[in-house]
């Protein structure tokens, strides 16, 4: 009676000891499954992350022009005749200071009111047209910045200039020196008249 009483209880035991090893068995096998898509996902994001950072271009600044490709042309400048500009027509003047090659406006508040012409480092400007290439170099500012100079000077933009051509920043003085737009044979252009800008925006008295 004893060895029967055992028996069916072993016999009670065995199918519940079945179903859960089945379900352990089912259970590891979803788990598996679930790991696997988690790592098929990730590899596809990674993946889509790669070539999303391979696409990425470099970037520079607004102010100062310091994006790849900067291009220095000729063009006629408000009343003055011919003068250098950038890539978007914006005048390019030049600070008597800064003859010989330095650069003095190299910091704020004169940056800010006289943006300068940079180009990113081991970069080199483009002569455009009416532009001698041999007499476009660059010099390395202060702050460690490559800026655009022709026929040794240095160049910069003015803020007060709001477009194309335009010419508010002739005969300023400012920061050390007189300021003027720079025609293709690498002289500043000294004579002539420009639409006289706002104290707020001339930068006088520095």
């Amino acid at each position: 009676m004893v060895k029967g009483r055992n028996l069916s209880c072993e016999a009670a035991r065995t199918p519940g000891n079945k179903t859960s090893r089945r379900e352990q068995m089912t259970g590891s096998r979803r788990t598996i499954t679930a790991l696997a898509s988690i790592v098929g996902l990730a590899l596809v994001l990674a993946a889509c992350a790669s070539k999303t950072a391979g696409s990425t271009g470099p970037t520079g600044s607004a102010s100062s022009t310091g994006s790849a490709g900067v291009t220095v042309k000729a063009m006629t400048v408000g009343l003055l005749g011919t003068g250098l500009v950038n890539s978007d027509g914006r005048t390019l003047y030049v600070l008597s200071a800064d003859q010989g090659g330095k650069v003095t406006c190299a910091a704020s508040p004169c940056t800010g009111f006289w943006p300068p012409l940079l180009v990113p480092a081991g970069s080199k400007p483009v002569a455009g047209s009416g532009v001698t290439a041999s007499k476009l170099s660059t010099v390395k500012t202060p702050s460690g910045a490559t800026q655009v100079m022709y026929n040794n000077w240095p160049l910069y933009m003015y803020s007060g200039d709001s477009g194309s051509g335009q010419t508010n920043g002739q005969g300023i003085k400012s920061f050390g020196g007189v300021w003027h737009p720079i025609a293709p044979s690498g002289a500043p252009i000294v004579g002539g008249s420009s639409t006289a800008p706002s104290s707020s925006q001339s930068g006088t008295g520095y």
